[in-house]
């Protein structure tokens, strides 16, 4: 429940399908924010074009998609006060009857300046279907040296996420370096899953410290790193600041899971011990772990339908809720893959509250996840762990187990 120190009134609140749901028709889009100046931001977003509906405006035989973008620039989240705003179109024009899938790219300016932290407000509007997606990204501009005053590149594009192949290689520009080189600190540890929500999690006293650490030169601003083979890097502008970039290596199939060791691994929230390591430590992995997935469904067809619900929601944590290491890890990853959608999320400035079922039903459930202050990710949120959620957890792996998808159905 709502405790006294948690005002309704300093969160919005919004369906979950809003934000996670790989069944809608929401338009998918991501923004990145780079810092050009001390009195400008440059905004960059992509849009794909999959959910878009595309519509002869006339009796031509071509069809455009119409898509509306405003924006709000505030000076927090949840605020009325509006710093700057605007809107544009984009007009996409389809190459015949048939679509292809491609994404749309835009950039704009807000004036964030120099001293002051915002949230952008975005609205994409299908003009076509109808359909709104809300969402929004944080500025930070308080800092010379956080993430958004590096501009990242892979190839000739922009990057809109940080996770890259064992190898590749990325540009990146640095708006306003304090020297000529930038540190870089690498990390190879391979970091476990969430432990269940009633288990105290111990302190990992070891994430902060890099495995080793080197220098890159800038030249004109700008410097190229090879990707590890794992792990992460974190490039920082001084030697005494953590805050910096952080850019992870990920199997060629994230968001998705690619190999039968992955499908293990993601498997651990549902497996008991003996099954987890007999499945690991098997000749053929790939066998062991389609022989769990037939065991609990009881057919080929359930085993099926068992293995696209459950990786589903390990590939939407995934594009969500990672940080420095997969989503499927995280708090919200693991309740997302054994609980389902939220009813609705609370979304705060420094937390999140998901609820399933209805509110005035006291069997409701309700996670809290506390935003940290995390050098490495602005993503990552920690679970306020208790007893109380022993049994519903049970409850949904004992569901799984019994070849069921669950979807928790609380009133």
């Amino acid at each position: 429940m709502f405790s006294a120190c948690r005002n309704k009134g300093h969160y919005t609140s919004r369906p979950s399908k809003s934000i996670v749901n790989p069944d809608s028709e929401l338009i998918e889009a991501h923004a990145v924010a780079y810092h050009d100046n001390d009195s400008a931001t440059h905004v960059y977003l992509e849009i794909k074009n999959e959910n878009l509906l595309y519509k002869r405006p006339d009796t031509s035989m071509v069809f455009y998609a119409h898509l509306r973008v405003s924006y709000q620039l505030q000076y927090e989240h949840n605020t009325r006060k509006i710093v700057d705003s605007g809107s544009f179109y984009i007009l996409d024009r389809a190459g015949g009857e048939e679509v292809q899938l491609r994404t749309l790219y835009a950039e704009f300016d807000v004036a964030a300046r120099r001293g002051d932290n915002y949230f952008l407000d975005l609205n994409l509007i299908d003009l076509n279907r109808r359909t709104r997606n809300g969402n929004g990204i944080n500025i930070y501009k308080q800092s010379r040296f956080s993430n958004q005053n590096f501009l990242v590149r892979r190839k000739d594009s922009i990057a809109f996420n940080n996770n890259f192949k064992s190898g590749e290689l990325v540009n990146i520009r640095v708006a306003d370096p304090v020297s000529d080189q930038v540190k870089v600190d690498c990390f190879l540890k391979d970091f476990g899953p969430a432990l269940p929500p009633f288990t105290v999690k111990p302190p990992d006293e070891t994430r902060y410290k890099p495995d080793s650490v080197f220098t890159k030169q800038l030249v004109y601003g700008a410097f190229h790193l090879q990707m590890p083979e794992r792990g992460f890097y974190h490039v920082r502008l001084t030697d005494t600041l953590m805050e910096g970039l952080t850019l992870q290596t990920y199997d060629e199939h994230f968001p998705g899971v690619g190999s039968a060791t992955e499908m293990i691994n993601c498997a651990r929230y549902i497996m008991s011990r003996d099954e987890y390591e007999s499945c690991l430590n098997a000749v053929d992995k790939k066998q062991a772990i389609d022989k769990f997935w037939l065991t609990i469904g009881g057919s080929n067809e359930r085993a099926r339908e068992l293995l696209k619900r459950y990786y589903g929601r390990v590939k939407e944590a995934n594009k969500y809720y990672s940080t420095y290491t997969q989503g499927w890890k995280s708090d919200r990853g693991m309740v997302f893959i054994i609980f389902g959608y939220p009813t609705n999320i609370y979304k705060g400035r420094k937390d999140e509250i998901w609820v399933y079922g209805n509110e005035a039903n006291p069997a409701a459930l309700r996670f809290v996840f506390n935003k940290t202050q995390n050098p490495y990710s602005d993503n990552e949120y920690i679970m306020e762990r208790s007893q109380f959620y022993k049994d519903p957890w049970f409850t949904a792996v004992d569901y799984w187990r019994q070849g069921h998808v669950y979807i928790d159905n609380r009133k």
